[in-house]
């Protein structure tokens, strides 16, 4: 419970301050960066370099909407993005089932996901607010 509740706090932190710094237009895209790389430093941490770099294999996608979206101006990319943000989310709740990462926290998945949930859900109501639903016109 208390994951969670740190979860949204972190969520709404993050909106927050990617408000006040204008940080939208690049700032959620670019967040998406640093998912895969945490689950990966998890798993170097824990002396599993080879589930570390699974981890950095699964993240490709999260990398590229990442880096592609935060510098190239693309209609609905704000859909694409919190959609991302969701996927994680739901990526960090199945994540055992698919990965056994030794060293990912227990509280972690739940504090991620709704980190992830949170942002995901800012975003693509951001989305219905943009000309074109262009991030990078935020």
């Amino acid at each position: 419970m208390m994951a969670a509740l740190v979860g949204a706090a972190v969520g709404v932190l993050t909106i927050v301050i990617a408000r006040l710094i204008r940080g939208e237009r690049w700032l959620y895209a670019l967040g998406l960066l640093t998912l895969p790389g945490l689950y990966a430093s998890f798993a170097i941490a824990a002396g599993a370099s080879a589930v570390g770099a699974t981890e950095m294999l699964i993240g490709i996608p999260f990398v590229v909407v990442g880096l592609l979206f935060a510098f190239v101006s693309v209609r609905h990319s704000a859909v694409v993005v919190g959609a991302f943000w969701l996927l994680h989310g739901g990526y960090d709740l199945l994540h055992s089932r698919f990965l056994s990462n030794p060293g990912v926290p227990t509280w972690y998945p739940i504090f991620c996901f709704v980190v992830d949930a949170v942002i995901g859900a800012y975003v693509l109501c951001l989305s219905r607010r943009l000309p074109d639903g262009n991030l990078r016109r935020a």
